[in-house]
């Protein structure tokens, strides 16, 4: 069953980068936020509700709230949406991949046991490699926005980064659905009124495409893969889990290839390998803990 769990979270954010490249030409970015993350909010709060869970509002649970909320739901999905105005939905799963890296520079500075040696930095060199290879690509980038866009969306991967850190050395329990499910209810406050403020709601064009985009991002890309995910972290072990940073840019590429026509380069293509390449080393010392301690629990006796 946790395997059939994996493999939804891996399909439904293999697609939800194609999905928000659709909704956004004639969705304001805040307009789509709104409605993703408050239909999200809507659908956590019942399942709160119907597993009678208890939210909690002393001061760290509230702190937790407001930085997962503003920090990785409202302007990390921002900078997102908005690099996503200018470049392709592959590029932006791509980008993505590097969030884990990300995570370990911030973790670099706040967990003393988890420094950053000279694997790691080994590791973050060569992910800048791939970044800097997709990013040079004549065929991408043809005009300084799709360049300004990649980086904004880039600026959103850190943004977002850093909660997981605060998370990990924070060391006041919290309710992963309860957690989820207030952040997003946040980050659907936040902007709602951005968007009223800014007017983009005039702007916003209500038809089945636009709709079905927001829909299909809350109900699937946040609700329902949120839950997923935050449940595996209980059932499986996290190396296994990170598997899906590698799987997602793949699927989301090739569905923005084949759905969106979007360019694919083999510039692109190597460079996102060089991401991944990355990524490998940069968790080496922990897969090659968990191999052995996989071969260990199914060869006990060393055969």
């Amino acid at each position: 069953m946790k395997y059939f769990k994996f493999a939804i979270v891996c399909i439904i954010w293999s697609t939800t980068w194609a999905m928000i490249k659709i909704g956004i030409d004639q969705t304001p970015p805040m307009v789509g936020l709104a409605l993703r993350f408050g239909i999200a909010a809507l659908v956590l709060g019942g399942m709160i509700l119907w597993k009678r869970r208890s939210i909690l509002f002393n001061r760290a649970s509230i702190r937790n709230y407001l930085i997962v909320g503003l920090l990785t739901m409202a302007l990390g999905y921002f900078c997102t949406y908005w690099g996503e105005k200018f470049i392709s939905s592959g590029l932006t799963s791509i980008l993505w991949a590097s969030l884990p890296i990300a995570v370990g520079v911030f973790a670099h500075f706040s967990i003393p046991s988890e420094r950053i040696g000279k694997l790691q930095i080994l590791a973050i060199a060569i992910a800048l490699v791939g970044v800097t290879a997709i990013l040079s690509d004549r065929q991408l980038i043809f005009s300084m926005s799709l360049l300004w866009g990649s980086f904004i969306v880039l600026v959103g991967v850190g943004v977002a980064a850093w909660p997981n850190v605060y998370l990990k050395t924070n060391h006041q329990s919290y309710d992963s659905l309860t957690l989820t499910a207030m952040a997003m209810a946040i980050a659907a406050v936040v902007h709602l009124v951005g968007a009223t403020l800014l007017g983009e709601w005039s702007k916003m064009v209500w038809n089945f495409k636009n709709i079905g985009s927001a829909v299909y991002l809350g109900l699937f890309g946040s609700a329902l893969a949120f839950y997923l995910y935050y449940d595996l972290l209980k059932t499986i072990n996290v190396i296994k889990l990170s598997m899906i940073t590698f799987i997602t840019p793949i699927f989301a590429t090739l569905l923005g290839a084949l759905c969106l026509s979007e360019i694919v380069t083999w510039r692109e293509v190597g460079g996102m390998f060089l991401i991944f390449a990355g990524l490998l080393l940069y968790d080496g010392p922990k897969w090659l803990g968990f191999i052995r301690k996989s071969i260990t629990v199914n060869n006990p006796d060393g055969r």
